[in-house]
């Protein structure tokens, strides 16, 4: 890994330039911290293999899904292995989800390490790269059909995941895995079928997992390129401090994207930090944000590059919901309906000691920069840029909210999502 200062010197972009700092800077702290905490976490003779020779051929034509699997189960066995994946010779063909445990970590050479997941789909867990097991992402259920070839599916009924906010930092015997990590590959999505069928796949998706992270990842296709884990019961698995940073979405799924970048759910302190979408979601198709929370404690949301998100159903650049102690800053969106969103349905997920903290907001060609149906948030440093409004309160649970800003860049907006005429009260309550 080689940082060069004439990078950030050449760079003429002022945005540009600052992302590269931020990640350049952010990768190199980041890679020192990981490094130690994997090294301090595993025995200093573990082990080190290559999947090529557990039978990986890298052709783009040979199946190395299995090949893939065999080596990860070896690192199980061993109690922990660092496995390598070589640049291949065209790309690495996988036909079916690959599961780590403990201790493991998967790395390649970076973009060059190309892999591509064929019909990622429901059936399959939706998974590429799955760090732990759940009822949809089952390691059990995968292995039999990696020994039997029957029942392709991951599907297991029952499986028990923990239940909506029955947190694992809380119920540690909910755990699948620890102390993994998978970094510097790069994983496409590609779908044989163009029907209804012909979308879903999570790049690499954390489900019951502590302490594993995923770095230097670039993707294609994918519906989430990251999963840390699910909202909708019974497929709720949770997940503890994890992360996945620097993160490069070349381009999203163009038919249904959830989340483009990530989505964190049912989880506490995990983070998404120092991410870029290169290319928009497609207009009008359902869905289609770029990062998102739902039922999380503590989390962050840090350096988010999406220039342009795209006119989706949704449309929201980052979505903050029935969460709270979460951080969001260094956000920047172009022409999105709104850059940045903080909503609740469940009241109770709410925490007045523990507010949400947003900063550093910048919307671009957005219809509003940042929309707020919610309370108990601290928001400063909001920048419009051609956008039609600075922060809209679009209904009246948007209160008890601490907001850095003059008067005029807040608007007050009716439940139908017209722009009503100021109620100044409303506002100016919560301005600071």
């Amino acid at each position: 890994m080689i940082f060069r200062n004439s990078g950030l010197e050449k760079c003429d972009d002022p945005a540009r330039r600052h992302f590269i700092k931020a990640t350049t800077l952010g990768t190199l702290a980041y890679f020192i911290y990981i490094k130690s905490a994997y090294s301090s976490s595993l025995n200093k003779t573990i082990t080190s293999i290559n999947v090529l020779d557990f039978g990986a051929k890298g052709d783009g034509v040979t199946d190395d899904s299995q090949a893939f699997q065999k080596a990860c189960d070896f690192a199980e066995k061993s109690g922990g292995a660092k496995i390598f994946i070589p640049d291949p010779v065209k790309n690495y063909k996988l036909s079916f989800p690959v599961y780590l445990s403990s201790n493991t970590e998967l790395y390649g050479n970076g973009k060059s390490t190309k892999i591509v997941f064929e019909d990622p789909l429901f059936i399959k867990g939706r998974g590429g790269f799955v760090i732990g097991s759940s009822m949809e992402a089952n390691k059990a259920y995968a292995r039999q059909w990696y020994l039997q070839k029957k029942n392709q599916t991951t599907n297991n009924p029952e499986f028990k995941n923990p239940s909506q906010r029955q947190y694992l930092r809380d119920n540690p015997e909910f755990l699948q895995a620890e102390k993994s990590i998978i970094h510097d590959i790069s994983i496409e999505a590609k779908f044989s079928s163009h029907g209804n069928d012909g979308w879903g796949g999570y790049g690499i998706n954390f489900v019951n997992a502590r302490d594993c992270h995923a770095y230097n990842i670039w993707g294609v296709g994918w519906t989430q390129l990251i999963g840390m884990g699910s909202d909708v019961p019974p497929e709720t698995p949770s997940n503890h401090n994890c992360s996945a940073r620097n993160l490069y979405v070349i381009s999203p799924d163009l038919k249904r994207t959830y989340y483009s970048i990530g989505f964190i759910a049912n989880s506490t302190n995990c983070i998404i930090e120092n991410a870029t979408q290169e290319l928009p979601i497609t207009d009008g198709t359902m869905n289609g944000s770029g990062v998102a929370t739902n039922l999380c404690e503590d989390c962050t949301i840090r350096n988010i590059r999406i220039p342009d998100l795209g006119r989706t159903v949704t449309s929201e650049g980052v979505l903050i919901n029935n969460s709270s102690g979460c951080i969001v800053e260094d956000i920047h969106v172009g022409n999105a309906k709104t850059a940045v969103s903080v909503f609740y349905s469940l009241a109770d997920t709410l925490n007045p000691k523990k507010p949400n903290y947003f900063n550093e907001i910048e919307g671009v060609n957005c219809d509003a920069v940042m929309t707020v149906y919610s309370k108990f948030n601290i928001i400063k440093n909001v920048v419009s840029i051609n956008s039609n409004f600075n922060i809209v309160l679009r209904n009246s649970n948007a209160t008890q909210n601490s907001i850095f800003l003059p008067p005029d860049q807040v608007t007050y907006s009716g439940e139908l999502l017209q722009r009503l005429q100021h109620d100044n009260n409303f506002i100016n309550s919560q301005l600071k």
